[in-house]
């Protein structure tokens, strides 16, 4: 018996890079872009915006430092907390901001309850503007080749 089991994991260890590469028939699907004016329209939108992308992720990754440093100090002297330290405290930050919301860590506090609703509100208004601006020029390229 532990030689059919050994022989197997043997066998799995040979079948692994190919089982890999079938991941690598994806990009066929890649190839379909471009035989699309929209797909091509909009890829060239997005490295249009790449400035404004960078600033997004940037600002983004502020505020999730920021907010997860204040929950820390609020948070970390609660019995049976989750927020044992900073980092734990800025992956709470990540899944608020993102509205993810997993529900694995919230605040026992009320001053952490507060936190987390400016958090939730500057995370919505902070993910909408810049939507706006890649709309914007979204539409802008879409009516140039629409002239074209």
């Amino acid at each position: 018996m532990g030689g059919f089991m050994r022989s197997g994991a043997m066998n799995n260890n040979i079948i692994m890079p190919f089982k890999i590469l079938r991941i690598f028939r994806i990009t066929r699907v890649l190839k379909l872009i471009r035989h699309s004016g929209r797909l091509i329209l909009m890829i060239q939108v997005l490295l249009d915006c790449v400035y404004e992308l960078a600033m997004l992720l940037v600002i983004w990754l502020m505020g999730v430092f920021i907010f997860g440093t204040i929950m820390f100090y609020i948070e970390h002297e609660q019995p049976d907390t989750k927020f044992e330290s900073i980092m734990h405290s800025c992956w709470w930050s990540v899944v608020s901001m993102s509205t993810v919301g997993y529900g694995d860590m919230y605040p026992e506090t009320w001053l952490g309850k507060l936190v987390t609703s400016a958090l939730v509100f500057c995370s919505m208004v902070f993910l909408a503007l810049p939507m706006t601006i890649i709309v914007s020029k979204f539409n802008k390229a879409f009516e140039m080749n629409k002239i074209k």
